[in-house]
């Protein structure tokens, strides 16, 4: 498996809630961003260089949480609780 290295940290605010983003760099050199939304329940986003996974991950992350929220709502789940920092 591939050690991954921190290279940025940040957080996005969306509809009043803010959600850290991490972007990493793998041994093998690829970079990933991730959010952690619960500890079931994390978003990746790949890219070619720091700054493109930022924005890709920023861009994707508004869709991937109204995603998941429309979901919950029609299959009558409890809103998703953000995991403790």
């Amino acid at each position: 498996m591939d050690e991954e290295m921190l290279l940025h940290s940040s957080e996005l605010e969306l509809n009043g809630e803010t959600f850290q983003i991490n972007v990493f760099c793998s041994t093998a050199g690829r970079y990933f961003a991730k959010t952690c939304l619960s500890e079931s329940d994390v978003i990746i986003t790949d890219g070619p260089s720091v700054p493109e996974t930022l924005k890709k991950h920023e861009g994707l992350l508004p869709l991937a949480l109204g995603t998941r929220e429309l979901t919950q709502s029609y299959l009558g789940y409890c809103r998703r609780t953000k995991p403790k920092r």
